[in-house]
């Protein structure tokens, strides 16, 4: 089994936005803002006006990065990486499981997670809206809950999964 771990999680959920934004392609193009430090990109007159699902996917060879004092990945064998964008309708969905951790980053709605663990029992997770994120623990059982009103839409990279293999698993509704 992989081993990985991740401490850092703005710098790795920034990496899968921005892997995730030149993979869709399909966004106006963006320009450098010369006020900005190193450059960065800024949008020009962006206006969404329709999040589709999308999945994108590639192996990942084993690889430890090693940034001091505060972040380390790590995983020993070859593994997916998969970067999606998930549109969620209003109320509960399925109870399921994720093989690795996931960084979710909230772009429209509002959404809470229902966890199962033997440890802690049944927990219910705060409230993510826009321009929020949360961490998703691989192997743990759980559902989303979208809240609000209009579907919840995220943008979710996920690692540690099986070359090929299934992104979801169903679980058992733990009856909370």
């Amino acid at each position: 089994m992989p081993a990985i771990r991740i401490l850092n999680l703005p710098a790795l959920a920034g990496a899968g936005l921005l892997l995730a934004g030149c993979a869709d392609g399909g966004g106006p193009p963006t320009a450098l803002d010369p006020q900005s430090p190193h450059g960065a990109h800024t949008s020009t007159g962006v206006t969404i006006q329709q999040l589709e699902p999308f999945t994108f996917r590639a192996p990942l060879d084993p690889y430890k990065i090693l940034q001091l004092p505060d972040f380390m990945v790590h995983s020993n064998t070859r593994t997916d990486i998969v970067i999606q964008r998930s549109v969620f309708a209003p109320g509960a969905g399925p109870w399921h499981t994720h093989p690795g951790p996931s960084y979710v980053y909230v772009i429209e709605g509002q959404i809470k997670l229902n966890q199962f663990t033997n440890q802690t029992g049944c927990v219910e997770t705060p409230v993510s809206g826009p321009g929020q994120a949360y961490f998703e623990v691989g192997n743990q059982v759980h559902r989303a809950v979208v809240v609000s009103e209009e579907s919840a839409v995220l943008l979710v990279v996920r690692f540690n999964i099986p070359v090929g293999g299934a992104i979801s698993t169903p679980a058992a509704d733990p009856g909370c």
